[in-house]
């Protein structure tokens, strides 16, 4: 390879970690970033998750976003969060266990208790923070480590914003304000700003089980906003009643909420989210272990083959211009010289 692992590495770390940044800066975190992308959503559960992975890299970004959290956690959808960790692993549990007992703590933040008491904590604590050289905490923080990590007592700064509603990224924290912290937003936004879909379609595009979704897909269409196609089926079909139905929006029915201007596309974050911490623990850490080449570029195409559906209907896959059949050298070599850039992008 002309890119060496650890660049490709390094470079893919300082990517993602900006993207990051921009997300939690466009919700109203104390930072300064360049300004995300209109056209589309922010997933707060998935920056959440992203950020209990891959923002342990970066103290600081951890400790804002988890000073807004403090002002505004109320609007994350404690049920969504759990169901996306839960079926993609993105996110540290017991860092997302950490938050959660941290945030509960603040008498306005009683949901996140539950959270808080699920699961179990390993039996020796671990760093919070990776990557980051010096002494451990001589008086540790007790609500983290009761989650089994290590850190130093946390304090807010408190300088945090609302969200600015008017952003149309920001569009999913501003509908849950409005109507409430419900499966009804994310079927608003992902029907509104794309298009038809089948039940399952929308549970998988938006973490929850398709059966839930089922029953409130039907009683939103009694909305008359929310819209069904069912194909036409010969009398001798055997088709389960509403397994092919096809649910839409009309997108003029809600660009009140963005002043007029087009409403922003739903986007797999998850799934991105995911391929990079995959390719982050798959690629070796600077002073850690060597790994050979094919082994690394196997934990890749692994991962690619997880979440490439979802990253291709989403534009972002044929921009990597990777080749199937490509042995592990070229594919190693493509993802470093086009996955940062890529997630730059975006």
């Amino acid at each position: 390879m002309d890119t060496s692992l650890p660049d490709f590495r390094a470079h893919c770390l300082e990517a993602m970690l900006d993207l990051l940044w921009r997300q939690w800066c466009s919700l109203g975190v104390a930072g300064h970033s360049a300004p995300v992308s209109e056209a589309r959503l922010i997933d707060p559960e998935a920056l959440l998750l992203a950020t209990a992975s891959v923002g342990r890299h970066e103290p600081r970004l951890f400790d804002e976003a988890l000073d807004w959290l403090g002002s505004f956690g109320s609007l994350i959808n404690l049920q969504r969060l759990k169901n996306l960790q839960q079926g993609t692993g993105l996110g540290d549990e017991n860092v997302v266990r950490g938050i959660a007992g941290w945030l509960a703590s603040h008498p306005a933040q009683p949901r996140w208790k539950a959270l808080a008491r699920s699961g179990r904590s390993s039996a020796q604590a671990q760093p919070l923070f990776l990557g980051i050289d010096g002494p451990k905490p001589r008086k540790p923080d007790a609500l983290f480590l009761a989650h089994g990590l290590e850190r130093g007592p946390f304090q807010p700064r408190g300088m945090s914003r609302a969200p600015n509603p008017t952003q149309p990224p920001n569009l999913m924290i501003a509908l849950r304000a409005l109507i409430g912290v419900s499966a009804r937003v994310e079927v608003i936004l992902c029907l509104a700003g794309g298009a038809a879909a089948h039940a399952s379609e929308i549970a998988r595009l938006t973490g929850y089980a398709p059966r839930t979704l089922q029953a409130l897909l039907q009683e939103m269409t009694l909305s008359g906003h929310l819209l069904t196609q069912e194909p036409a089926t010969s009398r001798s079909a055997k088709v389960r009643r509403g397994a092919n139905r096809r649910y839409h929006m009309q997108p003029t029915d809600w660009t009140f909420l963005t002043n007029g201007r087009a409403l922003p596309r739903w986007f797999p974050w998850v799934a991105l989210f995911s391929l990079v911490r995959q390719v982050l623990a798959a690629l070796p850490a600077p002073g850690g272990k060597a790994r050979h080449p094919a082994v690394i570029s196997s934990k890749l195409r692994d991962a690619l083959a997880t979440h490439g559906q979802a990253l291709a209907a989403a534009g972002l896959l044929p921009a990597l211009d990777l080749r199937p059949e490509a042995p592990g050298d070229e594919l190693l070599q493509t993802l470093a010289e086009r996955l940062p850039a890529a997630i730059a992008s975006l």
